[in-house]
């Protein structure tokens, strides 16, 4: 049932609301992963979640504003804009609690991924993966939110795993040789980086995962596929947890 219909000439504001629910359940986990390797949650959490909720679904209308027709642009330009002022209010204490200064490095990522929007279209592998590292900084905002500080070593690891999500989906698609040989390769190399972040290798251990499907191929519906992904990101939320961070 539509809540209420706001014309903008060809469309209404159902438009606006990201339908990828997908791209909602590893912002979700990320920010939960986030409040894992903080071990706390407190009301600040809420408002960085409702940022980074209003962030995430400003994708919609930054689709909708880069595909319009020039004398289309203003109305979802509008909500677009809405979008990230109603964002900044809320992300604004982290800023005043870090300094900016902190958090300026991180804006080439979203301005990286809109940039790959525009110029090879969102399904594109850069900006898919561009678009899973985005999500995945939804962890180092809620550790941050918490008063636990900007942590980029938890943003790197949280960047890691759910981006081999982007190459297990694709090689289900296309069951390409170059990408099940880099889907391995990814896992190997995770686990090296996370050895290297001086973290514990085991929390990475769902992404065996992906190297068993990119060896055997192993039959699963696209459905199943995303239910796999959730479940194992799930295990990931609580081998952080039992083995810490």
């Amino acid at each position: 049932m539509r809540i209420f219909v706001l014309n903008n000439g060809d469309g209404t504001l159902h438009r606006y609301f990201l339908k990828e629910y997908g791209a909602w359940g590893v912002m979700t986990m990320a920010y939960l992963a986030g409040l894992v390797a903080a071990r706390q949650v407190n009301l600040k959490a809420l408002a960085g979640f409702l940022a980074l909720a209003l962030l995430i679904n400003a994708k919609q209308a930054a689709a909708i504003w880069l595909r319009a027709a020039p004398q289309e642009k203003t109305f979802p330009g509008v909500i677009f804009i809405i979008h990230i002022l109603l964002a900044s209010v809320l992300l604004f204490p982290l800023f005043e609690m870090y300094g900016i200064s902190i958090v300026l490095p991180y804006i080439i990522f979203p301005a990286a991924y809109l940039f790959f929007l525009k110029s090879m279209g969102e399904h594109a592998i850069y900006t898919e993966v561009l678009g899973f590292i985005l999500l995945s900084l939804s962890a180092l905002i809620a550790k941050a939110a918490v008063g636990s500080g900007v942590d980029a070593r938890l943003f790197g690891v949280v960047a890691v795993f759910f981006t081999a999500g982007v190459f297990r989906v694709r090689i289900q698609f296309k069951k390409e040789l170059r990408y099940r040989v880099f889907m391995v390769a990814y896992v190997i190399a995770a686990m090296l980086f996370c050895q290297a972040m001086n973290l514990r290798v085991v929390i990475l251990m769902p992404l065996l995962d992906n190297a068993i499907f990119s060896i055997t191929l192993y039959r699963v519906g696209l459905q199943a596929t995303g239910w796999i992904e959730m479940a194992k990101g799930a295990i990931f939320l609580l081998l952080m947890a039992a083995f810490g961070y």
